[in-house]
């Protein structure tokens, strides 16, 4: 009999007062099993089977939101311990059957409110609801503490798991899986967000937490890398949603991320640079340089590009899904100057490698992929007397050089590969000076004007009026 419901039991299964299921056996109108010396008992299976033919079930949307003070009369009438309705308002203590609510008084006079409940049967659990400020919002916590009670008692309950168990969950069944940039997000988890959430539960980080860490993380911190830790964080918590973990919704999900604006770059390489930088750089790089300026491609993409991914009957280069930060194939055009670039290339090596660009190994005498230009770029920088110039800044001096001569604007997104052209208008076109003088002087057309200040002054005055402001004013 231990499979059994008693009456205590099924007022807790099914949320319903005592005296209602009695109500409901005197009248038939519920399966149960009455025996001498036991009473009253429920099957589990065929009280299920009777939930699920006669309840109403409501939309999975309705479930969370919030008890409000216009249906405390209506909850009263539903649960209140007798069936009298609503109490009066000078009453201190509400009484729903096997759970209540009342008012207590602190030491310093304020009121605060209260739930009691049974945790297990005779077990009696009172707790004070902190931030609470009116009825409905002790009834919210009573009933939520009631549901993790039942689901405790059964069995039924969501995994649980610290941040930095969870972080390793991430890393080995998301990151590492999807993501090619799987490294960076490693490397953000154990600087800040391990050291900063690593002993908090799932279900423990809330909103405050995420604010803290924002304001902690932007001590001298750009708001460009703030917003990539909560980027990571909020992917983190909804793959914990989706796992099924104890957490009911993302902290991080109505967070507003910090305006990167400010701390986007916008260095253009000029032709006079352009021509110094070529001037300074070592023969390997200054191929790659140019390649850079006539493509627009990334430096990973120059550096792996292979001969067989340069189709010179169709005129086309393929960037292969590996290397393209898309993951997915994708083709540009192959205009006549990289087109004999690559040509020339390819016959110094004369099929010694698969690979575009490369060098010379002095110790080997060999040809080899060329896999960092970084010291070489700097080195090159350094002897043309040019600063704050890195080698992404090549591929927005691309495309601003397209936007300058008139392209489109979804032109230059496809020719950068990119999902959106705002991202291409905002990140990777910079307007010159030059440009906006001219669509000035279009829109503004010139005019004569008076030749200096002393005659824009005078013009219009009477020569009793210069007689009365020269004392009071000179032009310089």
């Amino acid at each position: 009999m231990n499979s059994l419901l008693t009456v205590r039991d099924m007022s807790e299964y099914a949320q319903l007062h005592p005296k209602t299921i009695y109500k409901l056996v005197e009248n038939g109108e519920i399966p149960y099993i009455r025996r001498s010396g036991i009473g009253i008992r429920f099957k589990k299976d065929a009280i299920d089977k009777w939930l699920d033919n006669h309840s109403t079930k409501p939309s999975p949307l309705l479930d969370h939101l919030p008890y409000v003070e216009s249906s405390l009369q209506a909850y009263d009438r539903m649960h209140l311990k007798g069936g009298k309705g609503a109490l009066g308002k000078n009453k201190r203590r509400w009484n729903y059957g096997r759970k209540g609510i009342f008012k207590r008084r602190l030491k310093s006079g304020r009121e605060s409110w209260c739930i009691w409940y049974y945790e297990k049967p005779g077990r009696v659990k009172k707790e004070t609801v902190r931030g609470a400020t009116c009825r409905g919002d002790a009834i919210q916590v009573l009933e939520k503490k009631l549901r993790e009670a039942f689901n405790k008692a059964h069995g039924i309950f969501k995994k649980t798991i610290c941040f930095k168990e969870f972080a390793s969950v991430y890393l080995e069944k998301y990151a590492k899986v999807k993501k090619r940039s799987w490294k960076t997000d490693e490397k953000f988890l154990n600087l800040h967000l391990i050291p900063f959430f690593g002993n908090l539960e799932l279900s423990e980080i809330t909103p405050e937490h995420v604010s803290e860490f924002e304001k902690m993380d932007k001590d001298g911190v750009k708001s460009s890398t703030v917003n990539k830790h909560l980027q990571v964080l909020r992917k983190m918590m909804n793959l914990a949603v989706d796992y099924r973990y104890e957490i009911d919704k993302n902290p991080v999900r109505a967070f507003h991320f910090s305006s990167e604006a400010e701390f986007r770059r916008k260095r253009v390489l000029s032709f006079e640079e352009e021509k110094k930088l070529m001037k300074a750089a070592s023969p390997h790089l200054k191929s790659i340089i140019q390649f850079a300026l006539d493509t627009g491609l990334r430096l990973q993409e120059i550096l792996t590009l292979r001969t067989e991914d340069v189709d010179f009957g169709q005129e086309v280069i393929r960037i292969r899904p590996e290397v393209n930060k898309s993951g997915k194939h994708d083709f540009i055009p192959l205009l006549p100057h990289p087109k004999e670039l690559i040509s020339n290339l390819k016959a110094a090596n004369g099929g010694r490698t698969s690979y575009v660009f490369n060098y010379l190994d002095p110790h080997t005498n060999e040809l080899r992929p060329i896999r960092s230009i970084q010291h070489a770029f700097q080195t090159a920088c350094r002897k043309a007397g040019i600063t704050g110039l890195q080698f992404r800044d090549l591929r927005r001096t691309f495309s601003t050089r397209l936007h300058e001569k008139g392209l489109d604007t979804l032109i230059i997104q496809r020719l950068l590969r990119h999902s959106s052209p705002r991202i291409s208008a905002e990140v990777y076109i910079q307007s010159s000076m030059r440009m906006m003088k001219e669509a000035l002087e279009k829109i503004s057309p010139r005019e004569e004007k008076p030749a200096n200040l002393e005659q824009i002054w005078n013009m219009g005055r009477t020569e009793k009026d210069k007689q009365l402001l020269n004392p009071w004013f000179s032009v310089n």
